[in-house]
């Protein structure tokens, strides 16, 4: 076994242990804020130190604003408008990845999570001026949606659910600590494999290992975005 999945074998292991834990809390939106920072915790110790961790709403120069979001990593080189809530104004351009993060995913579950995402995709950047040093592999401009939970159905299920979707409704990538991982099969994140819609792991150790790894070629990058800030303004 290799050292990373050998890794992420315990890592899935802690997580889950540490889930199981917020259920003394009892109350479902306490034990939901916890099950969230332990994600944040995890991610801000294993990610690239070019990008923050946050939470909040992210907004761009046209006056649209996405639904709150769970996590959202974002380039340290933006700034952004902090509230003492913990739940910013985050800028589109500053804007890499977001999370959802849920204790439980149904099938029915995910029509809410999908509004969420295309909330996220109909953000537009003032510009796409800027450089970029590393894996360019990934759009400049695109911001990685990943659907995260504890449990929930068979990923089967979940995979026939998200195919059901508008193309801007699915998520990049689809995460279950307890089942594996379901990443958007369209060759930018991995190289493309057979003609279905997403590519399926069912190994949770192995789907953290793979969300790693495409989470550091997304956020790895040496990033300077341009920002058109009078658009922000008038």
């Amino acid at each position: 076994m290799k050292p990373l999945v050998e890794y992420c074998h315990g890592a899935v292991k802690a997580l889950n242990a540490q889930y199981e834990m917020t259920k003394v809390l009892g109350h479902s939106a306490t034990a939901g804020s916890a099950r969230e920072r332990l994600i944040q915790d995890f991610l801000l110790a294993h990610l690239p130190e070019m990008t923050s961790v946050v939470s909040g709403v992210i907004i761009d120069s046209q006056g649209w604003r996405s639904k709150q979001q769970d996590i959202v990593l974002m380039l340290k080189s933006m700034p952004r408008l902090p509230f003492a809530s913990g739940h910013d104004l985050i800028f589109q351009e500053g804007a890499v990845a977001t999370f959802e993060i849920k204790t439980d995913i149904t099938p029915s579950v995910l029509e809410a999570i999908s509004l969420n995402i295309e909330s996220v995709k109909k953000l537009s950047p003032s510009t796409l001026e800027g450089v970029q040093l590393g894996d360019l592999g990934w759009p400049y401009n695109r911001i990685l949606n990943v659907v995260l939970t504890y449990g929930g159905s068979p990923l089967e299920s979940i995979e026939q659910t998200l195919i059901a979707l508008q193309e801007m409704r699915q998520p990049d990538v689809y995460f279950d600590l307890t089942k594996g991982i379901l990443v958007k099969n369209e060759g930018v994140l991995f190289g493309v494999s057979g003609s279905n819609t997403y590519l399926a792991f069912n190994d949770p150790a192995v789907g953290l290992a793979r969300l790693l790894a495409l989470l550091s070629k997304v956020t790895g990058r040496l990033v300077m975005r341009g920002v058109q800030w009078e658009s922000y303004i008038s």
